[in-house]
């Protein structure tokens, strides 16, 4: 990589992780570019440079996850059934999250927050596979579309998370995600 390359990754690196240190101490919504540019010692118009907004260093992170599940996917998910594997696919995605700083997770589980509907995302989309083989060998029997089994359980994980986020982490998601998988799923 040439040294200007270089040059420009690490400062976008730079701007990331200062972007992300500035909401977990301040909040997402009392962080603003020019917070972000002083805090990094960059200018106003280098942080527009490498981000069109405060939301694309988030969208940055959902890159990330995407890079992950991919991975994941290729290892092939645990599970002699479809439900098991659905159910395991899920809990990696609890345990993804739980792998984040809880006020990380503060930030980006909020109303405001539209990236985790934004069409074509990996994550969801990986786990488009796994429901069609659960409904072709008869093992989903719901009168569901693919789309909306899918919809259904991130809602719900979403949904429990954002729970777990108004009570101040004082649960086990984990736990309490197995559990709530188990009924959402068993009627599939």
């Amino acid at each position: 990589m040439k040294s200007r390359a270089l040059q420009a990754q690490r400062t976008k690196e730079k701007i990331y992780e200062t972007s992300i240190n500035l909401f977990k101490s301040k909040g997402f919504d009392n962080v603003t570019i020019q917070d972000i540019a002083k805090s990094a010692n960059i200018s106003v118009g280098l942080f527009y440079n490498y981000y069109k907004s405060k939301n694309d260093i988030l969208y940055q992170r959902f890159l990330i996850a995407d890079e992950i599940f991919n991975k994941f996917i290729k290892n092939g998910i645990k599970g002699d059934t479809i439900k098991e594997k659905i159910k395991n696919y899920m809990l990696f995605y609890i345990d993804f999250v739980m792998d984040h700083p809880y006020d990380f997770i503060k930030i980006l589980y909020n109303n405001n927050n539209t990236l985790f509907i934004k069409e074509g995302r990996a994550m969801q989309t990986l786990l488009d596979p796994i429901i069609e083989e659960g409904f072709k060998n008869e093992e989903l029997t719901v009168d569901m579309k693919v789309d909306e089994v899918n919809e259904y359980l991130y809602q719900a994980m979403r949904g429990l998370i954002f729970h777990w986020c108004l009570h101040n982490g004082d649960f086990d998601l984990h736990q309490r995600a197995e559990k709530y998988l188990d009924l959402l799923i068993r009627p599939l």
